[in-house]
């Protein structure tokens, strides 16, 4: 089967898709002296790109490690048509499969491989881990579970292709779609549903970090971590934030905490 292209942070853009996408969509690697063995992949979320989790990725680097953060498949798309067209594509399995790809690209020259995940990109991190694929785990508001009107509409109207406005509403600069296509919807209920169902097959260490403030990943995904995942899960929350924390005013301790979890553990 073939899936819908990704692109990873090992490589460098093509010129034609690099004009075709967001300035803050480039896929990012930083590499540092001393971190030839040990690398942390770094995965965005739903509508997002390369930017949201960059303050994680500068603050591994910084610390010795190599980051890496790949642009996950149909997202950062510049004009509104290619947004549309790619984003309706998404699938679960084309997102994981990219997941695994950027894994074993690492494998190639790293013998420690660590995977941050933000919301959507949480529920593909915990996915990797379950199967064995990741040294060292860590999740930001792990998109396990949706808001309750989600969980309820998303199976039930998303075989229909539509379109919903979804601009985003934070005080800091955010590039996302400013849309949710159904299909795209079904994929991350889907992924959501697959990373809750894999959690007791994690054994590498593992790392959740979340708000109670957040409007968009329920705070019980962490219950829900601790409850499943058979070995124990550190936690660490961060209230003075919403949904997306490394952007968000504890950004920089959110970055330093997830730092300190790989720096320790690979």
């Amino acid at each position: 089967m073939t899936h819908q292209p990704y692109f990873s942070g090992f490589d460098p853009l093509p010129s034609d898709i690099e004009s075709s996408l967001m300035v803050e969509a480039k896929p990012l690697y930083l590499n540092s002296e001393g971190s030839a063995d040990t690398v942390v992949i770094c995965l965005h979320g739903f509508t997002g790109v390369p930017y949201e989790v960059a303050p994680a990725v500068k603050a591994i680097a910084a610390t010795g490690l190599t980051a890496v953060a790949p642009l996950l498949p149909g997202h950062g798309y510049r004009h509104r048509p290619d947004q549309e067209r790619e984003f309706a594509r998404i699938t679960k399995a084309g997102m994981l499969a990219a997941a695994r790809q950027e894994i074993a690209r690492a494998r190639e020259h790293y013998s420690h491989v660590g995977m941050l995940g933000f919301s959507m990109g949480g529920a593909i991190a915990l996915s990797m881990a379950a199967e064995g694929l990741l040294d060292a785990c860590a999740v930001v508001a792990p998109a396990l579970r949706l808001p309750l009107r989600g969980e309820l509409l998303i199976p039930l109207l998303t075989w229909l292709p539509f379109v919903l406005p979804a601009k985003p509403s934070e005080p800091f600069h955010l590039p996302v779609y400013e849309f949710h296509h159904s299909w795209a919807l079904r994929t991350l209920w889907q992924l959501r549903r697959h990373a809750r169902r894999q959690l007791p097959q994690i054994r590498c260490p593992l790392l959740g970090v979340h708000s109670q403030n957040d409007l968009t990943v329920p705070p019980v995904v962490l219950d829900l971590m601790q409850s499943k995942v058979p070995k124990p899960v550190e936690t660490v929350w961060f209230n003075d934030s919403g949904h997306v924390m490394l952007l968000d005013k504890s950004g920089a301790e959110v970055a330093s905490t997830v730092t300190e979890f790989f720096q320790h553990h690979l």
